[in-house]
């Protein structure tokens, strides 16, 4: 079942965001989502990898940045995944967060559509 608006975007964040757009909101706004975009798609990638390779330390420390990234831009569902990522990996956890890495591509499509609706 698809998450719904509520879950996968803070629209608090996002208003904020567009208000310092300093008149025009939806480009400044639109200009930050593909920041995140770019830094999303190479730490994904990067997450992938250190997941694969058993690489517990770097892996919670790459989930913790697209984390921080994620909740900048007002993606609270994907960076709850990030988190239970980040925690695994600084617990050397990694047995469990397959299937949260697994979630990582979907749950990023998704929470880019819905994003893109507010610009």
């Amino acid at each position: 079942m698809k998450p719904s608006t509520e879950e996968l975007v803070d629209m608090n964040v996002i208003e904020g965001l567009k208000e310092l757009g300093d008149g025009d909101t939806d480009s400044f706004f639109k200009e930050i989502v593909e920041l995140y975009i770019d830094q999303a798609v190479g730490l994904i990638n990067e997450i992938k990898e250190l997941a694969a390779s058993g690489d517990a330390e770097k892996l919670g420390k790459t989930a913790h940045t697209l984390k921080g990234a994620s909740l900048n831009v007002g993606s609270k569902l994907f960076a709850e995944v990030c988190k239970t990522i980040e925690l695994a990996g600084k617990q050397n956890n990694l047995a469990e967060i397959g299937s949260e890495v697994d979630k990582l591509d979907e749950l990023h499509i998704l929470t880019i559509e819905e994003l893109k609706k507010y610009y």
